[in-house]
């Protein structure tokens, strides 16, 4: 196994967020591979096992780790796998996680909620304010160019609402040619991805694919980095392009009006997007090409990866409260491009915009 190879430099520690966070070597990258090393003598003690186990659901999934390690381990590869094996080994203790399974399995998003409901919400608020919107929900036989993928978080929670809206409004004034699943939206697959259940992703991914497919889609856009993820590396979507939204509308738009705020932005690039998918460029350019006034910052992780809100929320929370008090976040807004983060960081009362909102503004105010 590739943990073998981790000679204990100790370059992890100082980027790992729940280190940082904990503080013991324990929760550290370095600390989990050296317990891996030493199973044997850790599976002769239960509740030592017991505790790895637990430790492995400490970790935001961020993959900054693997980043670092000049050893090559492939970390992320490596907590996949150890979960996937904890929690068929041992499902008693990990029954936290049997909620959101079933609800995968019953009714395919993560919130248990009756999947009419992925349309109905937003359907319901934004149809007055964008044209022909009800006429973009898929059906059997509708056709599109772009399919939009939007998400269980951008379906259901209302605190996404706003980036829903500019997305939509901004593929109505650019005249894409899209729908959107609605109710033929299935997860993704990521948070099963995530526990290490890769069997329970394949019908999901299969029924996606299938209604894409069915779509005449050339591409399939989404805002959400996790859900790119299992689009582009497991839907096996042979030549239909899958696109972060900003990468698409990079694409779309040479250049654009610039976009006047009062103060700076903070730019927070959402790991998944940055460091796992390697999708850095495209919203800078899209924000150069607004000319926006914005700062980068560290980029390490919000607290809001690898299911650490369900696992540990407060560890969660203590990172995102860590990370805004070591940047300064609190007297400024947060630019980023990720549901997840922009959830992570509303509920810590911390002021967030998605670069898409931007996009939406500046094309409204010059009539395109």
């Amino acid at each position: 196994m590739s943990y073998d190879r981790c000679v204990r430099c100790g370059s992890c520690l100082k980027i790992c967020p729940i280190f940082d966070a904990m503080g013991e070597e324990q929760y550290s990258p370095r600390g989990k591979t050296y317990l891996l090393q030493i199973m044997d003598q850790i599976e002769q003690d239960p509740e030592a096992a017991k505790e790895f186990r637990r430790l492995l659901f400490m970790c935001t999934m961020c993959g900054r780790c693997k980043e670092t390690c000049s050893s090559d381990v492939d970390l992320l590869a490596i907590w996949h796998e150890q979960r996937g094996k904890s929690i068929r080994e041992h499902p008693d203790e990990f029954a936290y996680l049997k909620p959101l399974q079933e609800a995968l399995e019953n009714v395919q998003n993560i919130y248990g909620l009756d999947p009419e409901d992925r349309a109905m919400f937003w359907l319901d608020e934004l149809e007055d304010e964008i044209p022909g919107l009800a006429d973009k929900v898929y059906e059997p036989g509708k056709k599109a160019e772009v399919m939009v993928f939007i998400g269980c978080l951008m379906s259901f929670r209302s605190s996404q609402l706003d980036v829903l809206r500019a997305l939509l409004t901004t593929l109505w004034k650019s005249g894409t040619d899209y729908l959107v699943m609605g109710a033929e939206e299935f997860c993704c697959g990521h948070p099963l991805y995530l526990i290490g259940n890769d069997e329970g992703a394949i019908e999901l991914r299969k029924h996606n694919k299938a209604v894409i497919e069915d779509a005449g889609a050339k591409k399939v856009i989404t805002c959400c980095p996790g859900c790119l993820i299992q689009l582009k590396q497991y839907h096996d979507l042979g030549d239909i392009e899958a696109l972060h939204h900003t990468q698409f509308f990079d694409m779309m738009y040479d250049e654009l009006p610039t976009y006047k705020a009062e103060k700076p932005f903070a730019y927070h690039d959402p790991c998944e997007l940055h460091r796992i998918l390697e999708i850095k460029k495209e919203p800078r350019s899209l924000m150069d090409k607004m000319h926006v006034d914005y700062r980068d910052i560290e980029p390490t992780c919000c607290g809001g990866g690898g299911l650490l809100r369900i696992t540990d929320p407060n560890l969660s929370d203590i990172i995102i409260q860590m990370r805004a008090a070591s940047q300064h976040l609190k007297d400024t807004t947060v630019l980023t491009c990720c549901p997840s983060c922009r959830e992570q960081l509303l509920s810590n009362e911390l002021k967030t915009r998605d670069i898409i909102e931007l996009v939406s503004e500046i094309i409204e105010e010059v009539g395109e």
